[in-house]
């Protein structure tokens, strides 16, 4: 009788497991075909692209458009903005494809994100996000950067720079922001942002920066839009700073390797390194020269790009074929290089230098 009720148990058992595993099946077969019911949405072509400032100045108002989904249509595409950090409007969404809105009052990073929504509800939704570093127009409040040995101000419209000497010249250790005399306007800054030259200095073309005037000999350059009795670098000057900081003698046609990491500052703002991070180059600025990525305009003016990659800087002296240099530091390597371009259509950074007396 005692087997006979233990065989019984097992079969209870034994049907008991079937029937659990009976059961997990068709609880997977079912939310299987929820699943699928649930897939059936396509995912969008194109992406969800807009411009946005990397860097701007409090209170700033900006602008945006955005567009890029091509699939679906746009009769069946909701564009809308989303920001929990910025008041961009009472709700802190925007419907439309336009965004018009004053950045904070308050230095910081912030971020704002576009969606586009299928109406029909048969494409996922797709976003893009940008951020925005929000800055004073206070030098002061940039970490990272060393002091001049003394300050230069610009009498033509009151500007204060930090200047130091190295080797045989004194060297502006700001990037250059003169606008012109108000009636001629010379440069721009980032995006067009004005305000933002305040710490990161203006880009300007070849011609603007030199006035259209080449420069040869050390201390010899064009003063163009710097201060009067500075000038605008010329391949000898950059010789002789690359020699002081870096103890060899260099060529200006060659690749500086070290010098851009004596060169560069680890800036910081809001925070936040302006250089990214790289192995090759810990932006040390041993020489005080204080180098930012601030980037280049191209086009006249009509495009931006790189900053936060790229510093780049003007010589004032013209090559054999006709073209024009410029230094340059890369985020991610140590060397100081060269490149060249035409003298109107390119906008990069200027330095001023002057002899030291005696020199």
């Amino acid at each position: 009788m005692y087997s006979e009720c233990r065989e019984m148990e097992k079969m209870e058992r034994k049907y008991y497991l079937k029937f659990i595993v009976a059961a997990v099946v068709a609880a997977m077969a079912a939310v299987s075909c929820n699943k699928d019911e649930e897939d059936t949405r396509e995912y969008m072509a194109g992406s969800v692209s807009f411009d946005f400032p990397s860097y701007a100045v409090v209170g700033q108002e900006v602008s945006s458009y955005v567009s890029g989904i091509t699939t679906p249509p746009l009769s069946d595409l909701r564009y809308y903005w989303v920001s929990y950090d910025m008041e961009i409007n009472e709700t802190d969404t925007v419907e439309g494809q336009s965004i018009t809105f004053h950045l904070p009052s308050e230095p910081g990073e912030y971020s704002i994100t576009a969606y586009a929504q299928s109406i029909s509800g048969e494409y996922y939704t797709s976003s893009s996000t940008a951020h925005v570093q929000v800055i004073t127009t206070d030098p002061e409040a940039i970490d990272g950067w060393a002091p001049g040995t003394t300050t230069l101000r610009d009498e033509r419209d009151g500007q204060t720079y930090r200047v130091r000497n190295i080797g045989s010249l004194q060297w502006f250790t700001q990037d250059l922001r003169y606008a012109g005399d108000g009636e001629t306007v010379l440069g721009y800054p980032y995006d067009k942002s004005e305000g933002l030259d305040y710490i990161f200095g203006r880009l300007y073309s070849w011609n603007e920066a030199t006035g259209g005037q080449s420069g040869e000999g050390l201390g010899q350059g064009p003063q163009g839009a710097c201060p009067d009795g500075w000038s605008v670098p010329t391949a000898e000057d950059w010789e002789d700073l690359a020699l002081a900081v870096g103890g060899e003698p260099v060529d200006f046609l060659d690749h500086w390797d070290g010098i851009g990491d004596i060169l560069s500052a680890p800036v910081t703002v809001n925070g936040s390194a302006m250089w990214p991070y790289s192995p090759d180059n810990l932006h040390s600025n041993t020489s005080g020269w204080n180098a930012f990525p601030t980037g280049n305009s191209r086009d006249n003016y009509n495009e931006f790009e790189n900053i936060g990659v790229y510093g780049m800087w003007w010589s004032s002296t013209l090559l054999d074929n006709g073209m024009v240099p410029y230094r340059f530091i890369y985020y991610n390597t140590n060397t100081c290089d060269v490149y060249y371009t035409d003298k109107d259509s390119y906008g990069v950074s200027v330095r001023c230098v002057r002899l030291i007396s005696g020199n």
